[in-house]
């Protein structure tokens, strides 16, 4: 398997979201889980503010090695994150039992007090 950096302009990207009923034209950085040209699995960021990247996607095409593949995909996000000079990522789900939150608490995210949003958000530790 493959991973592709890429962008929302993607083909591959947009025919993924439109197969899970959604269509995102805003995020700026976007990566591709590819297996012999098929794409398993997506995951994207956009600038959530001065400091965050805010996690848009993560859709997979397999339930064979679910966990696998998006722990793969989202360490490999967040190490571009880091690139960028973000200090952190935050995810927001519609609820709680949202079955991909499991996966960003194995992943040492935390929950944040919004009043708005369920929000999960990880802090990049500092190599100084």
């Amino acid at each position: 398997m493959e991973i592709v950096v890429t962008d929302e302009r993607d083909e591959r990207f947009i025919d993924m979201c439109k197969s899970f009923g959604c269509f995102l034209d805003e995020p700026q950085v976007v990566l591709l889980l590819m297996n012999y040209k098929r794409t398993v699995g997506c995951t994207s960021f956009k600038v959530y503010d001065a400091d965050s990247a805010e996690i848009t996607t993560l859709f997979l095409n397999s339930y064979d090695d679910r966990e696998r593949i998006s722990y793969k995909l989202i360490r490999q996000l967040e190490k571009i994150a880091m690139d960028y000079e973000f200090k952190s990522v935050v995810v927001s789900f519609d609820s709680r039992e949202d079955i991909l939150i499991d996966i960003f608490e194995k992943l040492d995210y935390q929950f944040v007090d919004s009043e708005n949003e369920i929000l999960l958000k990880k802090e990049f530790k500092s190599l100084i």
